[in-house]
């Protein structure tokens, strides 16, 4: 009896770590805003998002095949000129809000089981419990990428774990 649960419970850790979770972003000069503190593109901030968008999918899609285009990416807040030195802040405004388009498929033995095309807004992005620390400059991109994954694909976690 206890062999067949380690047997299973050996397929299910197999079946995970053949996942594969792949993040394109098209044509990322073109984004809407990807700047750091001093005004200049970082594409660094999308390799952090990237990463983000995989240990979601690998928490909420365990097992399946995740393709996601990323097509655009507005950070909250928008960076300015501050102070006599004109350095150049985030500020945050409750019109600045976070946005990032994107395209995704869920597959399943390479069949495409689910997709669809998102636009991620978090209009009241200054309010609410935040689980990331304030020192975390994406934090709040990643908490409205978190609630997307939970509203998307909870019913497909669910789903896959009555199976």
């Amino acid at each position: 009896m206890t062999y067949r649960w380690i047997t299973l419970g050996l397929l299910a850790l197999t079946a995970t770590a053949q996942a594969d979770v792949q993040v394109n972003f098209v044509k990322p000069e073109t984004f809407v805003d990807i700047k750091d503190n001093n005004g200049f593109q970082q594409t660094e901030i999308l390799k952090d998002i990237e990463a983000h968008l995989v240990a979601q999918a690998q928490k909420y899609l365990p097992g399946r095949d995740v393709r996601i285009n990323v097509t655009d990416v507005d950070l909250a807040g928008h960076v300015e000129p501050f102070g006599r030195s004109a350095t150049w802040v985030r500020v945050m405004r409750t019109v600045t809000l976070p946005s990032i388009s994107l395209t995704y498929e869920v597959l399943e033995a390479g069949k495409v089981v689910q997709q669809g095309e998102a636009r991620l807004r978090d209009m009241n992005y200054q309010e609410g419990f935040s689980s990331y620390f304030s020192s975390d400059t994406l934090r709040y991109e990643k908490r409205m990428i978190d609630r997307w994954f939970q509203g998307e694909f909870r019913a497909t976690t669910a789903a896959a774990t009555t199976r």
